[in-house]
């Protein structure tokens, strides 16, 4: 349950369901099993994954919500197969050559059959709301499967997102770098994204690189901007940063991970509680003070309260 990767979104006015209230709005579309003939299934599940669970796990002003996905597996050399053996039974049958079009409609009724034989993949995608600060905390940063999920949301709770706004991030991460002046809550680890604006395909990947040396700055001063950059923050958490303002790459150091497992627990429930009650409270201070050095406001020429 612990997030990896986050993605921030702004709820746009307050959201002013309790747990209970937000569990029935999205028991209308609650995970069923994907049917025989369906390529994907998705629906809400509890957080919990434990039997008759609520939807719906509250903790200090924070509520977790969990996102269900299946898949059906269709290996593509199984479909190439199968569309092979028909396509040669009817130009033996017809004795003619199928066209390019009939081939295609093949192709789908192959996949149909094949469906109801196909294995299941399920993917799990958590996030948990904020009330203390509006935001909705989704645990990926895949676009697709954050589309997924903020568009089923939608249709259950009537609630417009959207992206948090920040300026881009390219120019404070450059700073940082280029003139070794950081905010004092963050140290600079040891990778980093690069890539020159004037020419896309220039990207230079950094790992286990002192970013400070003279040929990292060698490329910054040719012009090449940060994309995304490896900090740890108050030696609690390492991520990587990126140009989006996505997170990646989350470790949880273990000052964080013993506050969890020093609270005495007794079932899964509890436990997950724990672990969601000293995460968001983590992660919710690490999202304020990025967002304090990176609001439209701030320059990222900024130096105070910044050390080399």
């Amino acid at each position: 349950m612990w997030f990896k990767q986050v993605q921030l979104f702004e709820l746009t006015k307050a959201l002013a369901y309790s747990p209970d209230k937000l569990a029935e709005q999205l028991e209308s579309m609650a995970f069923t099993s994907c049917l025989p003939s369906l390529p994907s299934a998705h629906g809400w599940v509890s957080p919990l994954d434990i039997e008759g669970a609520p939807l719906v796990q509250a903790m200090n002003g924070y509520m977790m919500i969990c996102l269900q996905i299946e898949e059906k597996i269709l290996p593509a050399t199984v479909i190439r197969q199968e569309l092979t053996e028909k396509i040669k039974l009817i130009e033996m049958r017809d004795d003619r050559r199928v066209s390019q079009k009939e081939k295609l409609s093949l192709k789908d009724e192959v996949m149909m059959t094949l469906l109801p034989r196909a294995f299941s993949k399920f993917t799990r995608l958590y996030a948990y709301i904020d009330t203390k600060n509006n935001w909705l905390i989704i645990s990926t940063t895949n676009t697709n499967k954050i589309e997924q999920f903020i568009n089923l949301f939608k249709r259950c709770v009537t609630e417009n997102i959207r992206p948090k706004e920040l300026k881009k991030l390219s120019p404070f991460m450059t700073q940082w770098l280029k003139n070794q002046n950081y905010p004092k809550e963050f140290s600079i680890e040891k990778s980093c994204l690069l890539q020159d604006p004037q020419q896309q395909k220039r990207v230079i990947r950094c790992q286990q690189q002192n970013l400070f040396a003279g040929s990292i700055q060698e490329l910054i001063k040719d012009g090449c901007e940060v994309k995304q950059l490896a900090i740890c923050w108050h030696d609690r958490i390492n991520f990587v940063l990126a140009d989006d303002f996505s997170i990646r790459s989350i470790q949880y150091q273990d000052d964080v991970l013993s506050e969890s497992t020093n609270i005495e627990t007794e079932t899964r429930e509890q436990q997950f509680d724990a672990d969601f009650f000293i995460m968001s409270a983590t992660l919710s201070t690490l999202l304020l003070d990025l967002i304090e050095w990176l609001s439209p406001t701030t320059s990222p020429h900024k130096l105070e309260s910044a050390v080399a």
